[in-house]
């Protein structure tokens, strides 16, 4: 009974979710995709079908161990003892596979890490990399769990700012097909969207709770960068259409770094003018000349002038324009003398994709044995097969619909060094949505030092730039992301001063 009401959930989640795709045309061409593409940012145009779809969702979900399986002796054997390489910690951690998809074969692999601090109160945080496709094991060990990979790909060394200092985190790996999270159907991987994710997030999310029920009832938060700009503020939305029925999930906030909100290039343009990247005249003439009905000529300059940007962005690290490009990934014998977090390296996920390809820390983290290798960025789920629609919709009236809880408080944080959705991008969202602040622009400040600039908005909304840190904030900046990340947990104001 308990296996075929699951097959009955996931399946209707699934089936509504792809039956209100199927609206959407798609152009697919075979291109390679690592966090997000650059020139893909926020748009004008408000695509409802999202919305209208959550809205009529209507499945009813029994939140009582829906599965059939014994999630306590799951729980068991998905614990961790120690992974190759590691420093001994105080806590625990967890990994495995939840079924999202009983009949599809369809399962996530996630990544858990227990809090150093008050773990019978303190919240529980799901993170999402961004992609689409991109693995959340990029992110627990490169920018904010707590470990990171050596260069010799096979120890780890601590990450004394790691969010786990302040809450439980969970990585998961979404969708199925990114990482080690797979199918064995194959038609589960054509025409991959944004409503098929956030419906399997969220049955992993319930499927996750049964296993781990000590977290039913805490406060929860989910917080993501780049295309999670779209996971994040989705699953959200689907998390509180589901508990008006009742509240399973204690959602409580959502946090967004260098968040895809949607579809523009002139605030990526005007970020590369601006730091003297090409001259001020052809971006004004860009800005004032190119636009959606241009005659021939103007065309022409236009395409000319985005290639010239494209170009720009190839020959650096468009990531983090003050940080070096990766020039030399050969894996050394022994780790790099006096690596600390506060110093990226470049080719820092290099020694992420040796590090979780090896036989070893497979078998540790309780992983099937993959027939392909493990990547940070899926090529079969990236932006050239993704959902075309869902990849351009704007996030912005999801955002403002989730404003009007009261109770669930939304911030956005952006690295001021990252050309890929630079700053400029994201105020510029953040503009259309005609917000109104409460607090004036100030700097706010970590360890003494400047962390960047924040302003606070009605609607428990808060905006936050992070000086000198690039698309993945953790990586480049982690005292101060801990620190904002910190406040945003306690939703207490950001320091202004020092």
């Amino acid at each position: 009974m308990g296996k075929l009401q699951d097959w009955s959930i996931t399946t209707c989640l699934f089936l509504f979710f792809l039956h209100a795709s199927q609206i959407h045309c798609t152009c697919q061409s075979h291109v390679r995709n690592r966090l997000y593409r650059s020139k893909r940012g926020i748009g004008s145009s408000i695509d409802t079908s999202h919305l209208n779809a959550i809205r009529r969702l209507s499945v009813s979900l029994s939140l009582q161990n829906i599965s059939g399986v014994n999630q306590q002796e799951q729980k068991e054997r998905d614990l961790i003892e120690n992974l190759p390489g590691q420093p001994s910690v105080n806590f625990k951690q967890y990994g495995g596979y939840v079924t999202v998809n009983e009949s599809a074969g369809r399962s996530l692999y996630y990544y858990f890490v227990e809090a150093t601090i008050t773990k019978n109160s303190s919240p529980l945080v799901l993170w999402l990399n961004g992609g689409p496709g991109c693995s959340s094991l990029y992110g627990a060990f490169q920018e904010l769990g707590p470990f990171r990979v050596h260069s010799d790909n096979k120890t780890l060394y601590t990450n004394p700012y790691s969010w786990n200092n302040v809450a439980n985190m969970l990585f998961l790996e979404s969708p199925a097909g990114t990482g080690f999270s797979y199918t064995n159907t194959t038609t589960d991987m054509e025409n991959p969207g944004d409503m098929k994710t956030a419906a399997d997030n969220y049955v992993f999310l319930v499927k996750w709770l049964e296993r781990f029920p000590e977290y039913k009832g805490r406060d929860f938060y989910i917080a993501g960068e780049s295309y999670a700009g779209h996971y994040v503020p989705q699953l959200a939305q689907t998390i509180l259409v589901h508990n008006k029925n009742q509240t399973f999930i204690n959602l409580r906030g959502i946090l967004i770094g260098n968040p895809s909100l949607g579809k523009d290039d002139m605030g990526g343009y005007e970020f590369l003018a601006s730091r003297g990247f090409v001259p001020e005249e052809t971006f004004l003439r860009y800005k004032k000349s190119c636009g959606h009905d241009n005659p021939p000529d103007v065309a022409t300059f236009c395409m000319d002038t985005s290639l010239n940007f494209e170009d720009i962005l190839e020959n650096m690290n468009k990531y983090n324009i003050l940080a070096h490009k990766c020039l030399n990934a050969t894996l050394t014998n022994q780790s790099k003398e006096c690596t600390t977090v506060m110093q990226s390296d470049p080719c820092g996920e290099r020694y992420v994709e040796a590090y979780f390809n090896w036989d070893e820390v497979q078998r540790s983290m309780h992983v099937t044995k993959m027939p392909y290798t493990w990547t940070i960025c899926s090529e079969a789920l990236g932006y050239s097969y993704w959902n075309q629609t869902d990849y351009s919709a704007s996030m912005l009236p999801i955002l403002k619909e989730l404003m009007k809880h009261d109770q669930l408080r939304v911030w956005v944080f952006s690295g001021d060094t990252d050309a890929v959705i630079s700053v400029t991008v994201t105020m510029y969202a953040l503009k259309m949505m005609n917000l109104t602040a409460v607090t004036e622009w100030l700097p706010w400040f970590s360890e003494g030092q400047v962390g960047g600039f924040t302003e606070e908005y009605r609607g428990n909304f808060r905006f936050a730039t992070v000086r000198g840190a690039g698309h993945e904030v953790p990586l480049y900046k982690p005292k101060a992301a801990l620190t904002l990340f910190k406040h945003f947990i306690l939703n207490s104001p950001l320091p202004l001063t020092p």
